[in-house]
């Protein structure tokens, strides 16, 4: 089976196809049996491989019977010797099986003998359009035995559709909020007073939590086009100019580099304050949301200043070790706070003795209870 001559309308319907799946992920199933068309691949399809729980938690697919789907996740997934290649291939890349993993190899591995050859299935080629901290999303197809290897042509094509493929899942991934990692961050997120907004490279918001949801009622601060508007003429220039630094240079460390009045004309109004976060231990924890940058926005007259710096000079901790208290604190379990802050269980265990040690507590009800007499800013359960 050739490779079809691909017209400029085709490729468009196609390109369409895959952004209507960003706000309906059950489309998926039939947009990639039109890649597949594009591609002839007689199988292939979508999946997402959760890491925290080592299980492909969402697959859409084409082309494969029930049997050998059922038999590949039960036995043949994890001997899959592509699975490791495609780890480290950088999100955006495209990989046929040959150019990841040596043909000789392939085809004397056990998978290759016992998954693939009965179902006279051969060649694959691959890109990985999502990663994050919790999950990764590859994108796939498969040639039976019978049909020529992916050449440099569908290589080509397939270059062509998928960084379109990776906007679509980063969008839905940003959308969909209650789904692994997230999840759990955004429980914690709702149990500020502090209002948290969660934006993306463009200012859009991905995210607001229950504070900012009740600040934008208000009159000092609103959306417009899904951006943060400050009603303040001045406070809308600050803004602005606050988040080209955050986006684009990256220069605002600390929550006080940014520090914006927000003017309302029947309250005292509130204070912003913009920290970047795609980068380091922050973009790994908030890789759920697609998110750049966050804003903080607090009422001063009722919102007391969070006590986590204080607590962790008063006693010690380490900054790590601040982060994952601070994420335990809202009764989250070790594992949930662990995956909230992005560091493993055992990891997590490390902070707490430590935490134990240094605050002379020995129990995690006591340490929270210690934690709970500086007041920190969080909603009354």
């Amino acid at each position: 089976m050739a490779t079809p001559r691909l017209s400029l309308h085709t490729f468009s319907d196609v390109v369409g196809a895959i952004y209507d799946c960003a706000l309906d992920p059950e489309r998926w199933h039939g947009t990639l049996l039109l890649v597949s068309e594009l591609m002839a691949s007689p199988y292939g399809g979508l999946a997402i491989h959760d890491y925290a729980h080592d299980r492909t938690g969402r697959l859409f697919d084409y082309g494969y019977d029930d049997t050998f789907m059922t038999s590949y996740f039960e036995k043949f997934e994890r001997m899959n010797p592509v699975i490791g290649a495609l780890r480290s291939l950088p999100v955006g890349d495209v990989a046929t099986t040959m150019m990841l993993i040596d043909e000789r190899e392939f085809t004397g591995s056990q998978f290759f003998h016992e998954c693939l050859k009965p179902s006279h299935l051969y060649d694959g080629i691959f890109a990985v359009t999502l990663r994050s901290a919790a999950r990764i999303a590859i994108l796939f197809g498969n040639r039976r035995d019978d049909q020529p290897c992916y050449g440099e042509a569908e290589v080509r094509l397939f270059r062509l559709l998928v960084p379109h493929v990776c906007r679509a899942l980063a969008i839905s991934d940003a959308l969909d909020l209650r789904t692994l990692q997230s999840e759990a961050l955004a429980a914690t997120l709702d149990t500020l007073t502090v209002g948290v907004f969660l934006l993306d490279r463009a200012g859009r918001i991905v995210h607001m939590n229950r504070a900012a949801e009740q600040q934008i009622k208000g009159n000092a601060l609103g959306i417009v086009n899904h951006r943060l508007a400050p009603a303040d003429p001045g406070a809308q220039k600050q803004m602005a100019r606050a988040l080209a630094t955050a986006t684009e240079a990256g220069i605002v460390d600390t929550l006080g580099g940014h520090a914006i009045a927000l003017p309302d004309r029947d309250a005292p109004g509130y204070v912003a304050n913009v920290l970047p976060i795609d980068r380091g231990e922050r973009r790994a924890v908030l890789a759920p949301f697609a998110a750049a940058t966050a804003v903080f926005v607090q009422d001063p007259a009722v919102a007391p200043p969070p006590p986590g710096e204080a607590f962790a000079k008063l006693h010690g901790l380490t900054a790590g070790e601040l982060r994952f208290l601070l994420a335990l604190a809202p009764g989250l379990t070790i594992r949930q706070a662990a995956d909230v802050v992005g560091i493993t269980e055992a990891t997590a265990k490390s902070h707490l003795q430590s935490i134990f040690a240094k605050t002379g507590t020995a129990r995690q009800t006591e340490l929270l209870r210690l934690l709970a007499t500086t007041a920190p800013p969080v909603q009354p359960s």
